[in-house]
């Protein structure tokens, strides 16, 4: 069997390396490695590290965007994966890096013939020093909750009092990976991981979970940042549903189904200071909702205007 990583960056020159590298900790097996990166200064750094891990032979370049302008992460992604020869196709950003053999971790999923995708579990990267970072590791702690819950059948505290277990959750585009397959997001999508897993889930296959299979991840630092990026992946469910992809049953994002987890940031907090950053949560977070909800229902904003680059995160 061989494997296909696919890798998108943009001016992530100092943490492509590291990306790549540990990726591949641990794997032994076949695998090729697909870099869709639009600035010079990331390629010459992932190809630097390339020539160190003496791998030059396993590594492809694209070349979709031959003068230095990015045409959006789903195109280049969409590329990648029309070049991709592997058997199975394990998707990453440059601005992240991984933990102990995920890939090994998450290829004993696919022994099942009926497991279509599997997702690994995103960490914060960061410290708990401010109010912004240890919202990082909440919301990144109760996607694994959630996770656990949905596709892995397990539950834990009060997880079978609040929250209802349904049959999707989304893969995370920070670390995931599925089959070979057909499957392309639409190029003007805000969360093609998010597309990837309803495209998957209403074809009848099944998606599981790898809570092994770590990626650390840096969150937003300031509140500017927090609020572009989550309207950004917030809002992007809420483009979903042009696309008609989404069913009532397979609604994942929305203000009620937040409420299921008012419990959580309370019982995460660990002392005084983490209680009062957990209760600020939720005027934040009904912000937010209130904010989607102005720019797409009243004032109708374009989803184009939406993503931008998050550079506390980098």
């Amino acid at each position: 069997m061989k494997i296909s990583l696919l890798i998108t960056a943009w001016h992530e020159e100092e943490t492509i390396g590291k990306c790549i590298e540990t990726f591949l900790n641990g794997f032994r097996g076949d695998f090729e490695v697909l870099l869709g990166i639009p600035d010079q200064e990331t390629i010459a750094k992932a190809l630097e590290k390339v020539r160190e891990l003496g791998i030059e032979d396993k590594v492809w370049v694209s070349d979709f965007v031959k003068d230095g302008k990015g045409k959006g992460k789903p195109a280049e992604l969409n590329y990648l994966m029309d070049n991709a020869k592997g058997d199975i196709w394990f998707f990453g950003d440059g601005d992240v890096h991984y933990g102990e053999n995920v890939i090994n971790q998450m290829l004993k999923h696919f022994e099942n013939e009926e497991v279509f995708a599997v997702t690994g579990r995103p960490r914060s990267s960061d410290s708990k020093n401010s109010m912004m970072e240890y919202f990082g590791h909440l919301l990144s702690d109760a996607a694994h909750h959630k996770r656990m819950i949905d596709l892995s059948n397990e539950t834990s505290g009060k997880s079978s009092t609040f929250v209802k277990k349904r049959p999707f959750f989304p893969v995370s585009g920070y670390l995931f990976a599925m089959r070979k397959s057909d499957i392309r997001a639409p190029v003007d999508t805000l969360v093609e991981d998010a597309y990837f897993s309803y495209e998957i889930f209403n074809r009848g296959f099944k998606i599981e979970y790898e809570p092994n299979a770590i990626v650390y991840v840096k969150y937003p630092k300031n509140s500017s940042d927090y609020f572009k990026q989550k309207k950004r992946s917030v809002g992007g469910y809420v483009q979903l549903w042009d696309y008609g992809i989404v069913k009532t049953e397979t609604k994942t994002r929305s203000f009620w189904r937040e409420l299921e987890y008012f419990w959580f940031p309370i019982k995460y907090a660990t002392n005084l200071k983490e209680l009062f950053w957990s209760i600020m949560l939720y005027p934040t977070r009904l912000w937010l909702w209130i904010t989607i909800f102005w720019e797409r229902k009243i004032l109708k904003k374009s989803f184009k205007k939406t993503w931008v680059r998050i550079d506390s995160t980098k």
